[in-house]
């Protein structure tokens, strides 16, 4: 079994903002969440999107299954406010990205282990 991501490096809390529908003026709306002992991480990773056009992501966003809390679905977040037209938004340190992908990872045990949650 795989230890967690060390709880040294998950300092950060994160503000996430999922797409709970659109007001009179056709502006999205958002459920927030707190997410506390996440990890931001740069990258310059380049990732197909669903039209199937190249995104550059700026940063991944690690969550541990043991340590960050609350523990959420990521990846059914995601696709909740995908399927409302909307997207999915995380705030870190000041700054706030969209969510491109949700994957969770698990161990060699097949358990979960983390997420990484692609951003740009």
């Amino acid at each position: 079994m795989l230890p967690p991501i060390p709880a040294r490096i998950l300092r950060s809390t994160a503000t996430v903002k999922v797409c709970n529908g659109t007001d009179m003026y056709q502006n999205q709306t958002y459920d927030e969440y707190t997410v506390k002992r996440v990890h931001l991480q740069p990258t310059e990773r380049i990732v197909k999107t669903k039209t199937n056009t190249d995104q550059q992501l700026s940063s991944i966003l690690f969550v541990d299954v043991r340590h960050s809390t609350p523990n959420l679905n990521w990846a059914a977040l995601l696709h909740s406010a995908h399927e409302l037209g909307g997207d999915m938004r995380v705030i870190v340190r000041g700054f706030e990205y969209t969510v491109a992908m949700a994957d969770l990872l698990r161990d060699d045990t097949d358990k979960p282990h983390h997420w990484e949650i692609s951003l740009y």
